[in-house]
């Protein structure tokens, strides 16, 4: 009797301070997406901040996982088990300690994905969740100019305890080792990691399903905060997801002269003109290298990325893990994990274009833009995707109105 009393003593101190578990798990969602490249020995900080949102979760009791998405998890981790095992047997190069990491991190991602997932949806949090997001982007933004200026400013403004946790060489933020050219790269180890991050949140400001309305400074201010990072894949996947969110007929015959788009305008001309320099180096020289095959990094991510497919064992790829690092996600999940896997994550590529295609395209470019499928930042964009690209994802929801409150 004691011991139920106090069970549900606490069930009773949970319904109470729901709002403050609520707002822990959110806030701390918002900061792991940030804080991935830092390292804490040989995990990322993530990891860490994935574990505390989970107990917290479990601790509230407010972690659960329906059958339907137990039944894909399973699938998943059957998928890697059977292709562990097929590597083995028949791969002299794979190691079977790596591969056993690599599918328990797998694990711990997918139940984190589906328990956040569930207590997101079934509380309404989306608009809460979002708007948590963007001002811990705006925080990220604003820290990374400030870096910048600091930089320009030969030092005078203290910086460095941003990167105690990441990188500190120059290369990390000089752009090609032009000592007057400073890329924004904020507390992430490259300036492409923060475009990475800032453009899975423009287009989930654009693109999302739940009529959440983001205020256009904050995404002007990201926009400007990529274009900082002279990332050119960045910046690139940035104009396409403008143009996704603003080429549409409608949308131009609503366009009218106010003083938000004269500030824009006049803004654009000043940096243009200000900044000649910079453009001529980054976009147009970079542009014209790309073209005439000097710049390699395009052609690495298009198709260089797939010289680690193994054709004599197409099926069974590398073994999960086994593959070095490379920018695009769809040809290192072949090469690392075999055919296989390589389908079933096409197929749900076509999901997400068929759900949304906006946020479609957005997750395509992506898997170009940045590799590491068994990166912590790689599975908190599945997270968001699953929250935002759908009213309810029927992946994951056997009944879409389930956690509807309306």
């Amino acid at each position: 009797m004691e011991k139920t009393t106090l069970i549900n003593k606490w069930m009773l101190f949970n319904e109470k301070h729901s709002s403050i578990w609520t707002q822990i798990v959110l806030i701390t969602l918002g900061i792991s997406a940030t804080v991935t490249d830092w390292m804490v020995g040989i995990f990322s900080l993530s990891d860490f901040l994935f574990g505390f949102i989970a107990a917290c979760l479990i601790i509230s009791g407010n972690y659960w996982i329906k059958k339907k998405q137990f039944g894909w998890i399973l699938l998943l981790l059957g998928v890697i088990a059977v292709n562990i095992l097929m590597n083995y047997f028949n791969n002299d190069l794979f190691v079977l300690k790596t591969g056993i990491a690599a599918f328990i991190k797998v694990a711990y991602y997918a139940f984190f994905v589906a328990g956040v997932y569930n207590f997101i949806k079934k509380n309404a949090l989306e608009a809460l969740l979002l708007k948590t997001l963007n001002i811990v982007a705006i925080v990220i933004c604003m820290i990374g100019i400030y870096i910048t200026i600091a930089l320009y400013l030969d030092g005078k403004l203290p910086y460095e305890f941003f990167w105690k946790l990441t990188r500190t060489d120059e290369t990390s933020y000089l752009y090609d080792g032009i000592e007057n050219i400073f890329r924004t790269r904020s507390i992430f180890s490259e300036p492409s990691y923060l475009g990475y991050y800032l453009n899975i949140m423009l287009g989930l400001n654009y693109f999302n399903k739940k009529n959440v309305i983001i205020n256009k400074y904050i995404n002007l201010l990201i926009t400007l905060t990529i274009i900082l990072t002279f990332s050119y894949s960045a910046i690139a996947v940035m104009l396409g997801i403008q143009a996704m969110h603003f080429i549409r007929l409608k949308t131009i015959k609503k366009i009218k002269v106010n003083g938000f788009l004269i500030i824009c305008l006049l803004a654009v001309v000043i940096l243009t003109v200000l900044a000649w320099d910079i453009i001529q180096v980054t976009i147009i020289d970079r542009t014209a290298a790309i073209l005439s095959g000097a710049d390699n990094s395009t052609r690495g991510r298009l198709w260089e990325s797939w010289q680690y497919v193994n054709r004599k064992h197409l099926f069974m790829g590398n073994g999960i893990g086994h593959t070095p690092s490379i920018w695009n996600i769809y040809a290192y999940i072949l090469s690392d994990v075999g055919l296989g896997a390589f389908l079933l994550f096409c197929l749900f590529s076509v999901y997400v274009l068929m759900t949304n295609f906006k946020m479609g395209i957005l997750f395509i470019l992506l898997n170009f833009q940045k590799g590491g499928y068994l990166s912590p930042e790689f599975w908190i964009f599945i997270l968001l995707l699953l929250i935002y690209m759908g009213n309810n994802v029927g992946l994951f929801n056997k009944n879409k109105n389930k956690f509807s409150k309306s």
